[in-house]
């Protein structure tokens, strides 16, 4: 197609009306502007593609982000997990062997104290011997004087002589060596100490139990 500028319409044209000219001359105006405009909307069409391309890449990135994070708050809440776990374990584990070491302490003093008390018996039976021979009272307070200190000592690690004579046998408390004939009144009642029982001073838990012998009813066999 052929386009002619203004001065060759109305050279070429001259015998027509001017209107006419003029109409022609709008509608390729027109059509000039139409086209630019088309390429215009073309382009940015073309842009506009271009970033919702970019925008669906910029979405999927921020998702790939997004799950990389909650695999990351995952993992962090996992060793979280482990941390506190592996804590509480130490924890435990640290009580459990202050608690063992504990204990085998005092067994351990128990077994010390338990050879003190079996020395100690030794001096009740010498102090028995010592009043029934009418030992030299020198030798005799001396004994007696051995075997308070050993009290003492035995008391300072917290363990207490309890008494047995004349109280009811108690399986928890005395372990009967024998029975004897004795009155109604003493029947089933300690009267002889044959080894002093031991408690715990603070818990009154008996460590050592008293060997005792218990009265029996005359009439029982």
């Amino acid at each position: 197609m052929i386009l002619l500028n203004g001065s060759e319409m109305y050279e070429r044209w001259g015998p027509r009306s001017r209107k006419t000219a003029r109409n022609i001359l709008r509608n390729v105006r027109a059509s000039r502007t139409q086209r630019r405009l088309t390429a215009k909307c073309n382009e940015l069409q073309s842009q506009l593609d271009n970033a919702r391309a970019e925008m669906l890449q910029i979405k999927s990135e921020r998702d790939e982000i997004r799950q990389m994070v909650a695999d990351y708050e995952i993992q962090v809440h996992h060793v979280r997990s482990e941390i506190q776990r592996a804590h509480s374990d130490a924890q435990r584990s640290k009580r459990s062997a202050a608690r063992n070491e504990k204990q085998a302490a005092e067994k351990a003093k128990l077994a010390v104290a338990k050879r003190i008390m079996t020395v100690a018996d030794d001096f009740s039976s010498a102090i028995e011997v010592a009043e029934d021979q009418k030992m030299d009272p020198q030798w005799f307070n001396g004994f007696k004087a051995m075997a308070e200190k050993i009290d003492n000592c035995l008391a300072a690690e917290g363990y207490r002589r309890f008494e047995s004579l004349g109280e009811d046998m108690d399986p928890s408390r005395h372990e009967a060596l024998a029975t004897m004939p004795t009155s109604d009144e003493e029947a089933g009642k300690v009267i002889q100490v044959i080894e002093a029982g031991y408690e715990d001073a603070e818990t009154s838990n008996v460590v050592r139990v008293a060997k005792v012998l218990v009265g029996r009813s005359s009439d029982n066999a």
